[in-house]
């Protein structure tokens, strides 16, 4: 099995390469980072020290890049046929102080950054706490999860419609179902989008990556 990391990867590059619509949504790619130059001057015993001092960064989690690469990036306010909204950003319908997007609406791929994280830690994480396995899956998982609620609204467990995603969330027993639960979400409007097949199975492979 792909590891998460290179599925990611794989769809970016395809994205970049066909110019792709992934759920109906433009995708933003940015350009390869420059390549950093070989420090050849040797180091001082004061920068040796500094660096030793440094802490770590610590890993993005993968919520984000899937999400990204899902959503895509529109500095421009656009009007989601499906939602019937106006959408900004990385799939925003609203602002952070609440106010909901309107047509003359333009934010900076940073302010999408910001919008995302605000959902997801405000509006988002809140509501899946409540599942009864949340504190029993790991952060990969729960990212899975995260782009997915993302994705279809954060009060889909328990909901109408998301029975089966429900059922295998309900109990640790229950949980090597859910990889196959998330593929059976991949309509809109009662039609199969290649997006959202994508996005699902991206989820799963998510799912199952196991945390370093």
């Amino acid at each position: 099995m792909k590891s998460f990391k290179s599925f990611i990867e794989e769809k970016t590059m395809a994205a970049a390469a066909l110019g792709g619509i992934i759920g109906g949504v433009a995708l933003g790619l940015a350009g390869s980072p420059q390549q950093k130059q070989e420090i050849t001057q040797p180091q001082t015993q004061q920068t040796q020290q500094t660096q030793q001092a440094s802490p770590k960064k610590t890993k993005p989690e993968a919520w984000r890049a899937l999400i990204s690469s899902s959503e895509g990036f529109r500095s421009k306010a656009y009007w989601d046929s499906t939602g019937k909204v106006w959408t900004i950003g990385k799939g925003s319908t609203t602002h952070p102080d609440g106010r909901p997007v309107t047509q003359t609406d333009s934010i900076t791929a940073e302010q999408a950054d910001e919008y995302m994280e605000h959902y997801v830690n405000k509006n988002l994480i809140p509501k899946l706490e409540k599942i009864p396995t949340w504190g029993k899956i790991n952060d990969n998982q729960r990212g899975a999860l995260i782009s997915f609620g993302y994705n279809v609204g954060p009060n889909f467990y328990n909901s109408r419609g998301y029975e089966t995603i429900t059922k295998a969330l309900s109990s640790e027993e229950s949980l090597n179902n859910v990889p196959v639960a998330l593929k059976l979400y991949n309509k809109s409007g009662g039609k199969v989008l290649p997006g959202l097949v994508k996005r699902r199975q991206a989820e799963g492979v998510l799912w199952g990556t196991p945390v370093d």
